[in-house]
């Protein structure tokens, strides 16, 4: 197991340098053994499937939308599991190893999706549907036949299974939640994040879910403002539930393929770093209200035109100013009522006194009822104050409701105070994004989607280390400047080379590794006599060439460790003054006795 410990070591290094030396080095082999086969099965979302990487004429056309039997044929080539099959397959003809990777991700999937695909002929992933009838137009049922079939036949056969799963089953959760909620401002918010993760630029996401709120203008109101800055504030506990539920689908879809497939090795590759790691806060900021901006500006103005209560120029009057304080009042008013001593019991009854009650009257009468009895002297005041500000008790629900979407948000009372400002502001939009919008959005970016993945990732490596899977961490992987949610080619060739890297050892014992030379071998094939002089390839001194040797060389061509002065002419194999993977693939041949250096 040593001798495939640094063998794996040598391959990786080698592989993610070159792979024309390593070519040419299974090209000189005079007999190759009998063929054996290696097959790579690789599970995901749009990530995976190399989603903008070939868009052929946009979002309709992107090779990275939809699995066909074209696609399994001519695959992806920038993508991340295309890139690994590469690699895989100069490894394979080391050991005469024919090697086949098949691309099974898609996308809008989420791990509970490809679990019940796997499961159920019948199955159709409802998020995925519904944006590519939105999209297409057609008939999905016959793009998605095809796909049971697809995972189990492949799966049967997989010797490796990477899954690259759980992000969706946060991210799209939420933009599905808030596409088909009936705030429309919430609703437009969800459009544009669904448009963004599409690859969309962020004015045109934007435009879209402008587009959704203006058609729905009619039923935004007041109320409409304050819930949607409400269920941004619970941002972070919708996530906090949704991560643990992402866990347990990944698990659950582990042990699925195990099903399928028990003698497979299953890699589990972590989520990466949504955002670019050079991002500062000044450029965090820019982008998300660059996103963020329009939508609750447009939201500010339908809200005010629909309650008649925006001058000529869409701007809040006064009386749409005064209206928003007072709701906010009412917000930090039932927010604080429940503190008031004996209140927290009394306010869970009159909750539910409310629901049933058909006036105001009538649900104050019920009120004094409850509390002329021994548990409470009278009604505290926070809550007999906050109750005789509604005028019906139809609004009293809506405004419980409005409350139970979300968080608190009583920090906000200083709303009407900012729309007010606006008057005196040449960029009406400026003023509400960069004092209300701001803050909510770099707590979204910074303070929760960053480290939210980071959580994620922790249970992913949880549910691998539980499942006996194998955790590639891949969160560090080159950083992309703009706002796309998907990685370019770069950011698909980091993650190929990190799984090679980790991979390889298990990959190269699966191929066959007990045929590769170890160290304990010493080996000098050849007819050099290292034994009186050194020779080139004796890259330590030690008057052998050997696997050590190949190791020092790769380190050095890999920056990991470098050679001294007077070892480094040594490790030059083909006399061209340079250090490369073609002197590593020359001093490994030479140890596996195939080709003897000059």
């Amino acid at each position: 197991m040593r001798g495939k410990k640094i063998l794996s070591v040598l391959v990786s290094a080698a592989m993610l340098g070159s792979t024309s030396g390593l070519s040419a080095f299974a090209e000189s082999t005079d007999e190759a053994p009998a063929k054996k086969t290696f097959n790579y099965v690789a599970l995901g979302d749009s990530v995976a499937a190399g989603y903008e990487l070939e868009p052929e004429g946009g979002l309709l056309n992107d090779r990275g939308l939809v699995i066909t039997d074209e696609l399994l044929a001519d695959p992806v080539k920038a993508a991340y599991p295309q890139v690994l099959t590469n690699y895989l397959t100069e490894l394979g003809k080391q050991y005469g190893v024919e090697v086949k990777g098949t691309n099974l991700s898609a996308t809008a999937f989420r791990a509970e999706d490809v679990e019940l695909t796997i499961k159920d002929p019948k199955y159709r992933n409802p998020m995925a549907k519904s944006i590519l009838e939105s999209f297409y137009q057609v008939d999905t049922n016959a793009i998605y036949s095809p796909y049971y079939d697809y995972f189990n036949d492949y799966l049967k056969e997989a010797d490796l299974v990477s899954i690259q799963l759980g992000g969706n089953d946060i991210t799209m959760n939420l933009m599905f939640d808030m596409m088909n909620s009936t705030n429309p401002i919430i609703q437009g918010i969800g459009f544009t994040g669904a448009f963004i993760a599409f690859g969309f630029t962020p004015s045109d996401a934007v435009a879209t879910g402008i587009g959704v709120m203006t058609a729905a203008k009619d039923n935004i109101t007041a109320d409409s403002f304050l819930e949607a800055a409400n269920y941004m504030q619970s941002f972070s506990d919708k996530i906090d539930g949704l991560t643990e539920r992402s866990y347990e689908n990944v698990k659950s879809l582990i042990n699925t393929v195990k099903e399928i497939n028990g003698n497979a090795d299953i890699a589990v590759v972590s989520m990466y770093n949504p955002f670019a790691n050079d991002y500062d806060e000044q450029k965090l900021f820019d982008k998300f209200n660059e996103v963020l901006e329009p939508i609750f500006a447009q939201a500010a103005e339908i809200a005010a035109q629909n309650e008649g209560q925006a001058d000529n120029d869409g701007e809040p009057t006064d009386e749409f100013i005064d209206t928003l304080s007072e709701k906010a009042e009412q917000v930090t008013e039932m927010n604080n009522a429940p503190d008031a001593p004996g209140s927290a019991e009394l306010a869970d009854e009159i909750l539910e006194q409310t629901e049933n009650a058909k006036s105001i009257d009538e649900l104050m009468d019920n009120i004094d009822e409850i509390t002329t009895g021994d548990e409470y002297d009278s009604i505290p005041e926070p809550l007999k104050k906050l109750l005789s500000k509604f005028g019906s008790v139809e609004e009293l629900k809506a405004f419980i409701n409005m409350l139970r979407s979300g968080g608190n948000i009583g920090e906000l009372t200083d709303i009407p105070e900012i729309i007010n400002n606006i008057k005196n502001n040449e960029d009406a939009k400026k003023a509400i994004v960069e004092e209300i919008l701001t803050p909510i959005a770099l707590t979204v970016a910074a303070d929760i989607i960053d480290p939210k993945v980071k959580a994620l990732n922790e249970k992913l490596k949880t549910a691998a280390e539980e499942t006996g899977a194998v955790y590639v961490d891949v969160y560090n992987i080159t950083p992309e400047n703009d706002f796309d949610p998907h990685p370019k080619a770069q950011g698909h060739k980091d993650i190929a080379d990190i799984m090679f890297r980790e991979l390889s050892d298990l990959i190269a014992e699966r191929m066959g590794g007990d045929d590769i030379t170890t160290d304990d071998d010493d080996q000098t094939s050849g007819d050099q006599d290292v034994s009186d002089s050194r020779a080139v390839g004796d890259v330590n001194g030690d008057g052998k060439v050997n696997v050590t040797d190949i190791v020092l060389t790769a380190s050095h061509v890999k920056s990991i460790k470098a050679l001294n002065e007077e070892n480094i002419k040594y490790a030059d194999a083909n006399h061209n003054g340079k250090i490369e993977v073609t002197d590593i693939v020359l001093i490994a041949a030479h140890v596996k006795g195939i080709k003897p250096l000059k």
